[in-house]
């Protein structure tokens, strides 16, 4: 039986990390990341989904490209992908050869949603019950907005409709509502009013009167022409920009003038259009719900092809499934397990960031280019133990660093040093007589002891050699 229970410690052990630290200015942001230092206090990474799948004896791995042994080796890949739909065709063409190998299963999530602004609204709602947090609770919602200006910057720019090989996205709806009520296989195993789900844009299923008009609808440049021949409309909407009576452009749209740029023909249209044409008539992806809202919209989805071999996509409508801070609720993380239980076993591999990866041709490392090799195995686990060792060399080499010190000087109180100097000088004038003289100069009015046999010169003749001490 899987340990739900310990999980579900781990995941109070994340929110309390989350939380505890209060209105942190420095919370990192690290969408979809899945393993590294950050991604554990990350409100929008995906770290306890993938300790999950760990916890059901799966061996999850971080894809960074796509290659011909990733295709062999992963059974399993989760994408979470911190953009919209609007993915390269070199490699959707690479997750379609993938799938038809058979038996795999893609998990993809959609991009519309923000765990950092249920991160801040949950804080908010917590620092607005106690009577001393107004400021905290203000910079919550500060930050809340923040993190929805950023997903609002995304989306921007994308269609009301975008197309995927395996289904459509519907982002017509312009605000998030929560999901309180829902339908399909997966409704009974939890509670809905205690979840915390969301949803903006879903998913929609290829049928063939759904396929036929997505034909018509991504091919912009056959729209615009037929538009600009019988339209009547299109010619009013495209008058010449007002003028000053000095004949100067005005600097002032007039209200109500209808701004065209976001429906003119972009190379994304050119790639829509590919994928809707490349499905074929007797083999169109079949889209069964297992998660939807009250009005159907579907928040978990699983989309089948014939020439997939028994291979199928799992599409998730947003990020709200799996993210740190929503498996800190337990009715989000009964769903997640019940994600975690389609899996396949062995190799789960977990992609992430704004970039599609890169699709290689083969698994040579001569593809790879300067400081890329680094990030590659073996590489990438000797090239941080060697960091460490530099470091360390640094040290040994280097043991200042900033203003030198200056070293105390040496005393010139102590007799011995008088008589080392004496013995030196007496040394250099290389005269025995002149040095056995002060000796017993020395003996006989310092010391007193003129019977001492040092006190006696001996009778020996003066060195020929020119010295400053002679007499």
């Amino acid at each position: 039986m899987f340990p739900l229970k310990k999980f579900v410690v781990l995941a109070g052990i994340c929110f309390a990390s989350l939380f505890l630290t209060g209105c942190s200015r420095s919370l990192n942001t690290q969408y979809g990341l899945s393993e590294g230092f950050e991604a554990p206090n990350s409100p929008d990474s995906v770290f306890l989904f993938r300790n999950l799948c760990n916890e059901n004896n799966h061996t999850t791995l971080e894809v960074k490209s796509f290659s011909p042994r990733a295709m062999e080796k992963l059974n399993a890949i989760v994408w979470i992908p911190d953009a919209f739909e609007l993915h390269q065709p070199e490699t959707l063409e690479w997750i379609e050869r993938w799938l038809a190998t058979g038996d795999r299963t893609l998990v993809y999530v959609g991009r519309d949603f923000s765990p950092m602004a249920d991160y801040w609204s949950q804080s908010a709602e917590a620092f607005s019950n106690e009577e001393t947090s107004d400021q905290d609770a203000l910079f919550a919602r500060e930050q809340q907005a923040m993190a929805l200006a950023k997903l609002e910057q995304l989306r921007s720019r994308i269609r009301p409709k975008i197309a995927t090989p395996w289904c459509l996205f519907d982002h017509s709806s312009g605000i998030e509502e929560r999901v309180l009520e829902v339908k399909g296989p997966w409704a009974d195993s939890f509670d809905p009013s205690k979840a915390r789900l969301f949803l903006r844009s879903h998913p929609i299923g290829y049928t063939k009167k759904i396929w036929t008009s997505a034909k018509k609808e991504f091919d912009r440049e056959a729209e615009d022409t037929s538009t600009k021949a019988v339209s009547p409309t299109a010619k009013s909407t495209k008058q010449k920009p007002p003028t000053m009576p000095n004949g100067s452009p005005a600097p002032i749209i007039p209200t109500g003038t209808a701004v065209d740029y976001d429906f003119k023909w972009q190379t994304s249209d050119a790639n829509m259009l590919k994928y809707v044409n490349a499905i074929s008539a007797s083999d169109i992806p079949k889209m069964k719900s297992r998660l939807t809202t009250a009005d159907d919209k579907p928040l978990i989805a699983e989309v089948t092809k014939k020439s997939w071999k028994n291979s199928k996509v799992l599409v998730l409508s947003n990020s709200s499934l799996i993210s740190n801070i929503s498996l800190t609720n337990y009715e989000n993380l009964t769903i997640a397990k019940k994600l975690v239980d389609e899996l396949p076993r062995n190799n789960i591999g977990f992609l992430s960031g704004s970039q599609d990866p890169n699709v290689r041709s083969d698994d040579s490392s001569d593809q790879q280019k300067g400081f890329e090799m680094l990030t590659i195995w073996p590489l990438n686990v000797v090239s941080i133990h060697a960091v460490f060792l530099g470091m360390l060399v640094l040290l040994a080499l280097f043991p200042i660093f900033g203003r030198a010190k200056q070293l105390p000087k040496k005393s010139t109180r102590e007799f011995g040093q008088h008589v080392e100097a004496v013995g030196a000088l007496l040394h250099k004038s290389r005269d025995r007589f002149y040095a056995l003289a002060t000796i017993a100069e020395y003996f006989r009015n310092v010391r007193n002891e003129p019977t001492s046999t040092w006190a006696k010169v001996e009778p020996v003749a003066q060195n020929e050699g020119k010295s400053p001490f002679k007499s």
